[in-house]
């Protein structure tokens, strides 16, 4: 009661005295009222089964889930990162060691501990991991609410329904998003965490009010634990948190650096604790702060051991106009005509996408540039959602615009429905006339290889017909041959933890994954690992799995690492019993018998 009263006061002293704007400095526009209010109608769709967001995540969860299982089932085609995600949640249930710092630290954790919740289930449903669909559900429904905040984010920016309605379709039927939200990879649950963090921040821009703010921190801080580019996202939202806090802060200048240095520290705290936690508790366990950097498996060793052929900084640059080109072949001119259209109408909201979804992007696009990173198609897809927001931008202040002029907010009785009816068309038309040849063009792109890399190789055998290439047969022969290692394994009847491999070779997690004996293999997230590979035969380890170390990654495996020789000559304490020719694009594998101790034991 005293704080609704206190609230009356104020509302009342403001519209005695009201604040006017400090001279020189424009007032950014905020809405008549936030909350209106809402007759008995308008109350009871409010509890409404099926309302306009709900319906909009349950159609888009429905189609990513078709898709998921066409790939899973029907084709069996399978991105090897998306299992490498759901294998290192695995194994923090169904490995021979279960722990929760088996969920490894090369890689941020995020999508892994969300499969790691539907393969609780796997005993009654074994396919959620045999065919990585504890991946594509956790996928589909993140690709699914990132559809749901991109209609929410353009109905709070002022966007009609059936405008947003036809942008959120566009983003939903992407070529692109249509893949990454069925194939189980982590790209469904980054853009989620970063379209729901853009939209929390457009919010706040609006509104200024510090829940908001709070909000798409701490949402950010969950999109670094699924990818390590939110780093940047966080850096470019302070900068713009700062700037607009500063701007629209009153009194004297002191007064306003130290309001927006406290909005800097509600959005970047967060983010910093995650990627400082994350950083100790990497060293703690593991020895390095940054092992998808520092570490034997991370990306400066996988360039290392793929063998690209040298690009030069020119070439790299050219590579990312094209891949953004493909995704939006007219971003320029809507990022050039958002821009001016914000700067005419002294509304900064357009920094929030850019910032957040542009800054996460601009990661991916120095680090190729500083030639970090792979060239793949993937690390732009932010492109997509991108374009859509800053088409909500535009076709929001076309609305307004036009409500200006007849002096009527959109949606109300007031406004002329033959006006309604047009803002409605051309927002529609300009949303279809960006969004249907950015369709095309990115399917194109990708089973285009100078740019879909991926995509062409995992998809292509799909598309291509009876005349497959020789990269198309060997993805069609990937799960084959997966299978038939598995079930290879499984007939020997072996004890649990009689197998020491290393799982960061290609195959090796999709066998685990896949085989109804997972303790099987002693792996390197096992505490023990480096014990037993260090002298097997005393620990009551009979094998060991060792891939080609000329093959890609080879080398990298801990134990060529561990035993240079072994591959041809067994290491002087080993037999080789079975040998595994290279299929599909699993390596050539060679099954070593441990006939006694090993000569790295002093």
């Amino acid at each position: 009661m005293e704080h609704t009263a206190a609230s009356t006061l104020i509302r009342e002293q403001e519209a005695e005295c009201p604040v006017e704007p400090l001279p020189g400095r424009p007032e950014i526009p905020r809405p008549p009222d936030d909350r209106p209010t809402l007759s008995s109608d308008q109350r009871s769709r409010r509890h409404r089964l099926i309302t306009e967001g709900r319906g909009v995540f349950l159609l888009a969860f429905s189609v990513y889930l078709t898709v998921a299982v066409l790939l899973d089932f029907k084709y069996r085609t399978f991105a090897p990162d998306a299992f490498s995600r759901m294998a290192n949640g695995f194994y923090i249930l169904y490995s021979r060691d279960p722990h929760l710092a088996g969920v490894g630290f090369v890689w941020t954790p995020l999508q892994s501990l969300a499969d790691l919740v539907f393969l609780l289930g796997n005993h009654l449903w074994p396919a959620l991991s045999h065919n990585d669909m504890a991946g594509s559900l956790v996928s589909s429904l993140s690709m699914a609410g990132a559809a749901y905040q991109i209609c929410a984010a353009s109905r709070e920016w002022g966007v009609s329904r059936i405008p947003r309605l036809v942008l959120t379709g566009c983003f939903v039927l992407n070529p692109m998003i249509l893949y990454y939200a069925g194939n189980g990879m982590s790209e469904g649950l980054y853009i989620f965490t970063l379209v729901a963090s853009a939209r929390y921040l457009l919010r706040w821009m609006h509104r200024g009010d510090l829940r908001s703010l709070a909000y798409s921190a701490v949402v950010l801080g969950f999109s670094y634990l699924t990818r390590n580019e939110a780093a940047m996202a966080v850096v470019a939202g302070a900068v713009a948190v700062g700037a607009i806090s500063y701007w629209r802060a009153e009194g004297r200048s002191l007064s306003r650096v130290r309001t927006a240095m406290s909005d800097i520290a509600i959005f970047a705290a967060p983010g910093f604790i995650t990627a400082t936690g994350w950083a100790i508790t990497s060293y703690v366990i593991t020895g390095t702060f940054a092992g998808q950097f520092s570490s034997q498996y991370g990306n400066s060793s996988q360039l290392q051991q793929a063998h690209l052929k040298a690009v030069t900084l020119v070439g790299r640059a050219v590579f990312e106009a094209h891949a953004i080109g493909a995704f939006g072949p007219l971003l320029p001119i809507v990022l050039l005509a958002a821009l001016a259209v914000a700067f005419s109408r002294r509304d900064p909201r357009v920094l929030a996408p850019l910032a957040v979804l542009g800054g996460a992007m601009g990661f991916d696009m120095l680090a190729y540039l500083d030639d970090k990173v792979f060239p793949w198609f993937r690390f732009y897809i932010l492109t997509a959602p991108l374009e859509v927001l800053l088409i909500a931008s535009l076709v929001a202040a076309l609305q307004a615009t036009r409500q200006g002029r007849t002096g009527a907010p959109a949606g109300t009785s007031s406004s002329h429905p033959a006006r309604r009816f047009m803002r409605s068309v051309a927002g529609c038309g300009l949303a279809l006339v960006v969004m249907v040849p950015a369709t095309v063009t990115t399917g194109a792109a990708m089973f285009n290889p100078h740019i879909g890399n991926e995509e062409t190789h995992q998809l292509g055998f799909i598309f291509h017909g009876p005349h497959l290439s020789k990269s198309d047969q060997g993805y069609k022969d990937f799960y084959s041959q997966i299978l038939a290692l598995s079930s290879y394994f499984a007939s020997l009847h072996l004890p649990d933890g009689d197998i020491v491999v290393d799982n960061f070779s290609p195959c090796v997690p999709e066998i685990i994954v896949t085989i109804s004996q997972p303790k099987l293999f002693v792996i390197p997230n096992d505490r023990d690992f480096q014990r037993i590979l260090a002298d097997p035969i005393t620990f009551h380890t009979h094998y060991i799995l060792d891939p080609d170390p000329t093959a890609y990654l080879g080398s990298n495996a801990e134990t060529n690492i561990e035993y240079p020789t072994l591959w041809g000559t067994g290491a002087g304490f080993t037999k080789m019993v079975r040998q595994f020719p290279a299929r599909g694009t699993c390596p050539e594998f060679r099954l070593f018998r441990v006939l006694g101790h090993s000569n790295n034991v002093t």
